[in-house]
């Protein structure tokens, strides 16, 4: 069950601000988009696991939302029942710690309070195992099918700009949906694809020689389609700073990793949030510095690409 099939939130996402206002001081990108994300995939979470409380009278329900305040306190939502018979059956009431004022008394009617729903549960979800070697990866497929995650430049490059990307700015977001559609279909039969195909070979190879060096370049992140641990693996393809993330799934029957799907640095930054602050720092550094300005794949293309 979804967020708004469950309650009825009013002005979301305004609640958000007191959520973030209560929890640790962090980066949730422009305008909070990330910790909207963050709290819809987590409720996701949280009713998969069965990890949502109900007060046996049934005049409250709670769930752990992930976060602590600066103070190491759980944070908890609070939901009460909706006094409309036509609309859903909770009512939010916001954000609260078990001796917050207000809602924290609603908190103190339970004996135990639910935990936070748990994401990694083996070790080479955590860590990448240098020992399984490079991860199966079908390049073609992960490309076609992510266009709009690899950077613009590197498509024209590739193509000797046979394909040219527009910027969503200019275009507005369905023709951009149906350049991307477009660019993909192409993409598959251009020789551009060898090109590309080449130029990310190559960058994951260096980032897996890196990883000897430093394991925490490999960050866990929430796969949500496939509702699994992902690692997320920094590349940086024809540039010195990381411009792609690859996502790549441990399967046991295989003993390797499997590469899931490419992210751009807010998305890995993102998906990896639900699972744990990160700490890496070239998911940070990117981040930080994308809040301050546009991302060189999302920039206006030059007068030379129209």
């Amino acid at each position: 069950m979804r967020l708004f099939d469950f309650a009825f939130v009013p002005n979301y996402p305004e609640p958000l601000d007191r959520l973030k206002a209560l929890a640790a001081n962090e980066h949730w990108g422009k305008g909070g988009r990330m910790l909207k994300s963050y709290f819809n995939h987590m409720f996701d979470k949280v009713m998969e696991d069965g990890l949502l409380s109900v007060h046996p009278d049934g005049q409250s329900a709670v769930f752990h939302t992930g976060l602590l305040t600066r103070s190491d306190q759980d944070i908890y939502a609070v939901f009460v029942p909706n006094e409309r018979d036509d609309a859903q059956d909770w009512f939010f009431r916001g954000f609260s710690t078990r001796d917050g004022l207000g809602l924290g008394d609603i908190l103190l009617g339970y004996e135990e309070l639910p935990v936070r729903p748990r994401f990694i549960t083996r070790a080479e979800q955590a860590f990448y195992a240098p020992q399984s070697g490079v991860p199966e990866c079908n390049w073609p497929r992960l490309l076609a099918e992510n266009v709009s995650r690899i950077p613009r430049q590197l498509i024209h490059d590739a193509t000797d700009d046979r394909i040219l990307l527009p910027d969503l700015r200019d275009v507005g977001k369905e023709a951009y949906m149906d350049c991307l559609d477009e660019a993909a279909r192409r993409l598959v039969d251009d020789e551009g694809m060898d090109r590309l195909v080449e130029c990310f070979e190559a960058a994951l190879d260096r980032t897996l020689d890196r990883l000897h060096m430093d394991y925490k370049l490999a960050v866990p992140t929430w796969h949500a389609k496939g509702k699994c641990v992902a690692l997320a693996l920094p590349l940086h393809v024809r540039q010195r700073d990381v411009n792609v993330a690859l996502a790549v799934e441990w399967d046991p029957a295989q003993g390797c990793y499997v590469g899931l799907n490419l992210l751009t640095m807010e998305m890995a930054y993102n998906n990896a949030r639900l699972i744990a602050r990160p700490e890496a720092t070239w998911l940070v550094e990117a981040n930080q510095v994308r809040s301050k300005r546009p991302t060189e794949g999302h920039r206006s293309p030059a007068r030379s690409d129209r």
